[in-house]
């Protein structure tokens, strides 16, 4: 039987029989610690955590960049926002970049709004191969009045990324709810990676819903 082990960032909730027996490591650190280690950053750090697994050392980092449009420069408006995600790996002389999700909101001469749902990006070991799996929830918008946003929850692993795609479910006192539609990767239907949809819709069900009052 597969066991789905998994170490959520908020709160690091082991849920699994054996949470001793290789469950990928988490714990956060603070813009000095990845000064000192020689990582990079643009924006503003918005969390970053230390990740260990069975290859070794990882460091997660989100950040979060707002300006004018690049159409717009002289606007003084915030309507650019870009998101990074960086998963770095510790090696002999340093970190090396595993890879990057990146994504943006350009807006010009509309509201703009972009950010990753900190508390529902989680650390798993889906496959149980030892190896942590990192999956990166945020929200994407432009426009004005009561529309939905974008949502996104990607889960990469090395080489393999996984998504979610799709937009937010508003819900507005005494009115039925509207938006909500979204799209699997195509591999996520199909039964090798039954367990990492099931993953991916417990993210996506908590993060998509958009109350309003």
């Amino acid at each position: 039987m597969r066991i789905m082990k998994t170490v959520f960032m908020s709160g690091l909730l082991c849920l699994t029989t054996a949470c001793s027996a290789g469950i990928p490591e988490s714990k956060p650190v603070d813009a000095a610690y990845l000064a000192s280690q020689h990582i990079p950053s643009s924006g503003t750090l918005v969390a970053a955590r230390m990740i260990r697994d069975q290859d070794g050392e990882h460091i997660l980092q989100l950040n979060r960049q707002a300006g004018p449009s690049p159409s717009a420069p002289k606007s003084g408006r915030i309507e650019h926002i870009e998101l990074t995600a960086v998963y770095y790996a510790k090696q002999a002389g340093g970190w090396k970049q595993e890879w990057t999700v990146r994504d943006v909101a350009d807006c010009p001469e509309l509201d703009a709004a972009a950010d990753f749902f900190i508390s529902s990006v989680a650390v798993t070991d889906i496959n149980g191969d030892g190896k942590a799996e990192i999956t990166i929830p945020y929200k994407l918008f432009c426009g004005g009045g009561i529309d939905s946003y974008t949502v996104k929850v990607i889960l990469r692993e090395g080489p393999l990324k996984l998504a979610i795609r799709g937009e937010s479910e508003v819900r507005l006192p005494g009115q039925p709810p509207f938006g909500g539609d979204h799209k699997y990767d195509k591999a996520l239907l199909t039964p090798a990676y039954a367990a990492y949809k099931n993953h991916l819709d417990q993210i996506w069900k908590t993060v998509s819903v958009d109350i309003r009052k």
